[in-house]
């Protein structure tokens, strides 16, 4: 049970006037500290920090009224003592030497301390074009490759991707044992990459993969690649997704889904979704999803269960059933679990792609019911299946899972408010961003991202249940959650709606000058609406934290993706710009934050209710 507000409010307070961020390595200090010394907080980068850019953010707080300078240079500091700079960087390791000094006072003379914090500037690894050299810490491919059946894959898919640095403005070629070499070209300057053509019936066994250069100055030079590949025709085999490997069916987590060849997402399966693998590259099994598609699964989130192709699923009449809150769709697939993905194509549709032929032809559901507009039943490709939906009002949250007969499609459809009450009888998941070990972006200002997003996620919740709706809060205390344990909330709860709730901070290479204001970001269109709402009352109701970047839609981000009810994630503000972060720090601008959201949401329901 969630404790009393006003004394969890009181004690966060406490933590953003006095918390340190625990998570930030104390740099080394030349001078003992002392109670009259001034001290010289770097919230970020930490101690050792080693990145590829010519400046880095360095952030952090002295005392108020405090000078500072490093290696010499003045940084400006706010009254605060707050500093936020971006201070240039030579290649190679940067001792920054940070000293404060505060300005005599009555009964007091000057002090100062000292600091030496430790960056390094890497700086990329160039060859010279002569003497002719290999660098063979960068020969791909790194990882085993192993076809299983070569015969059913396209040219492409027998293609193995070679890749490496040496001398600039040679001639390079590769290959697989002692079969032909081919040849690889040159871009940018020094990197060379190529393909390498596996023949349909080659037998290979940990063949080892050679790189060529001949460079300007005559000379030839070779080098393995630390990856051998296997060709072993035949061999193809079935694997399955064990039971409880798939935390939720609409949460979509990146920790399970299948990627394209070249790494880019693909698919979210569920439990007992079964694959007929013909490959393996490094770690990942090479699943043939149909003709000419292909996708790698984490070999350990799978088990064997044997040679033999998988079943093919039935076929025949889809089953359609509703009530006022949703509409499910059921293929009558038998016990098959053909992989699938499940993506909102617009406001009032969906598409369903099923990687699998049924033995039998899917025909449409009877007519008549009053959710759905239309459905269409496709084969784009060979060994494809696609079902596009089209309802009669806007999507509320989707997800498809297996059954014991097929697979259940679930769509819910929109609440009508009360237009006087719209957040009467809503269920709504609040998360405040990181927490426990989870310090989230640095505390400039002395707290941690973690430490600020609980108090306006707090201060939402009571604003949202003084009008009627429930909310769950994902933590209410300084805790650990895992990123799908959060979602995973939100779907146990049935909720509505689920808001993750941060503040923002820019990665490194990233000037932070005149980067500020509210961001929203969210993966379907269903989220729009909300996110929409809660925008423009940030915008609205907090001019001061500048207008930000506004709605960042297709994100891949944990908190974005679940599909089981719209879902987005509000980063406030910058945390790397001085007014967002002075603000993000004040009692007072965290209420005004936490005022905007719950309008924001209030206004998102009270617009569906005047639909």
């Amino acid at each position: 049970m969630r404790p009393a507000l006003p004394a969890l409010l009181l004690g966060t307070a406490l933590l953003t006037l006095g918390a340190a961020p625990a998570a930030t390595p104390s740099p080394a200090s030349t001078s003992p500290a002392t109670a009259s010394a001034p001290g010289i907080l770097v919230a970020y980068p930490p101690e050792g920090h080693r990145l590829a850019f010519d400046h880095v953010i360095l952030e952090g707080m002295v005392p108020p009224g405090a000078t500072l300078t490093v290696s010499g240079t003045p940084v400006p500091t706010g009254p605060d003592g707050l500093y936020i700079s971006w201070f240039p960087l030579k290649p190679g390791v940067n001792d920054l030497r940070l000293i404060a000094r505060t300005p005599a006072r009555p009964g007091q003379s000057a002090r100062s301390t000292t600091r030496i914090l430790r960056v390094t500037r890497t700086v990329p690894r160039t060859l010279p074009a002569t003497p002719t050299s290999i660098n063979r810490a960068s020969i791909t491919p790194a990882q085993p490759t192993e076809l299983w059946d070569p015969a059913g894959d396209t040219p492409q898919g027998r293609q193995i991707p070679v890749r490496f640095q040496g001398s600039p403005g040679g001639r390079a070629s590769a290959r697989i044992a002692s079969l032909p070499p081919q040849p690889l070209r040159e871009g940018p300057a020094g990197t060379y990459s190529g393909t390498l053509d596996v023949p349909p019936t080659a037998r290979l066994s940990s063949a080892a993969i050679t790189v060529t250069l001949t460079g300007r100055d005559g000379r030839t030079t070779s080098a393995p690649a630390p990856g051998p590949v296997t060709s072993t025709p035949g061999t193809a085999r079935t694997v399955t997704t064990p039971p409880g490997t798939i935390p939720g069916p609409g949460l979509n987590a990146s920790s399970t889904r299948l990627t394209t060849p070249q790494g880019a997402p693909l698919l979210y399966p569920r439990d007992g979704t079964t694959y007929r693998a013909v490959g393996r590259v490094g770690p990942d099994l090479r699943v043939r999803l149909a003709p000419g598609i292909s996708a790698l699964i984490t070999a350990s989130q799978t088990i064997p269960t044997g040679f033999t192709p998988p079943p093919a699923p039935g076929g025949g009449p889809l089953t359609l059933s509703s009530t006022p809150d949703q509409l499910q769709l059921h293929l009558p697939l038998r016990t098959a679990r053909p992989p699938f993905t499940l993506t909102q194509t617009g406001e009032r549709t969906l598409r369903l792609t099923l990687y699998a032929t049924p033995t039998q032809p899917l025909t449409p559901p009877d007519p008549g019911d009053p959710h759905l507009a239309r459905l269409d039943l496709s084969t784009p490709t060979p060994g494809v299946t696609q079902l596009d939906l089209t309802l009669q009002a806007p999507i509320r949250g989707f997800h498809a899972d297996h059954d014991d007969t097929g697979l259940l499609l679930t769509v819910r459809q929109p609440p009508t408010p009360d237009p006087t009450q719209p957040l009467q009888g809503r269920t709504i998941t609040l998360d405040p961003g990181h927490g426990g070990t989870q310090n989230g972006g640095a505390g400039s200002l002395g707290t941690p991202e973690k430490n600020l997003n609980l108090p306006i996620a707090l201060m939402t919740a009571q604003l949202l249940e003084a009008q009627g709706a429930t909310v769950t809060l994902t933590r209410d205390t300084d805790t650990t959650l895992g990123l799908y344990e959060r979602g995973q909330i939100a779907e146990q709860t049935s909720s509505d709606l689920l808001i993750s709730i941060h503040a923002n901070a820019l990665p490194d290479g990233r000037d932070p000058r005149g980067t500020r204001g509210p961001e929203v970001y969210f993966t379907h269109q269903q989220a729009r609406g909300p996110a929409q709402a809660i925008l423009t009352a940030l915008r609205t109701q907090l001019p001061d934290l500048g207008p930000g970047a506004g709605l960042k839609p297709d994100a891949d981000l944990a908190l974005t993706r679940p599909t089981t009810q719209p879902s987005l994630l509000v980063e406030t503000g910058y945390l790397t710009d001085p007014g967002n972060l002075r603000l993000l720090n004040s009692p007072d601008g965290q209420r005004r934050i936490a005022q905007a959201i719950a309008d924001g949401i209030s206004a998102y329901y009270a617009g569906l209710a005047g639909r």
